[in-house]
């Protein structure tokens, strides 16, 4: 046998991996269920909208990084809030000079967007709290973000 021809995981670990994975994808369609509900804003859209209250304006090539959506998808949404009044553009002077580059586009959330996020994140404030934190221990909880944070930034890496 070559060791190519070896499993990669054994059938524990394996097993322990399809409990992450059923987990993981029950608790998320969940959460976005109870959110959804919640708002008229598809969680996809909720999704970019928060990540701009992070930052004082993104590009849209950085905003399809931090969400893990496509670029294009990213760009469409963009333009839908920019029409809604969600977005605005970021005049390039208001750019710090080593970012620019006249390809991109920049964006930052209005007090509009943030006024219509706020009950959606409020909403998944909520639903974080039923589905997962009261479900866990304190420390579980901590391991559980922790665990995670320390993946994101490594495969980032």
């Amino acid at each position: 046998m070559t060791a190519s021809d070896e499993p990669t995981m054994s059938a524990e670990q394996r097993e322990l991996w399809q409990q992450l994975v059923q987990g993981g994808w029950l608790t998320y369609r969940s959460l976005c269920r109870e959110v959804d509900q919640a708002s008229t804003l598809s969680s996809a859209d909720w999704r970019v909208l928060e990540v701009l209250t992070a930052a004082p304006q993104l590009r849209i090539s950085d905003l399809s990084d931090r969400t893990q959506i496509s670029l294009s998808t990213v760009s469409r949404q963009v333009t839908r809030f920019l029409e809604r009044g969600l977005v605005a553009r970021v005049d390039s002077s208001e750019v710090d000079v080593r970012q620019k580059d006249a390809r991109q586009r920049w964006v930052k959330i209005t007090d509009e967007g943030l006024a219509v996020l706020n009950p959606v994140l409020a909403a998944r404030d909520r639903a974080v709290r039923t589905l997962v934190i009261d479900r866990l221990s304190e420390e579980k909880y901590r391991q559980l973000c922790t665990i995670f944070g320390e993946l994101g930034a490594q495969l980032a890496d």
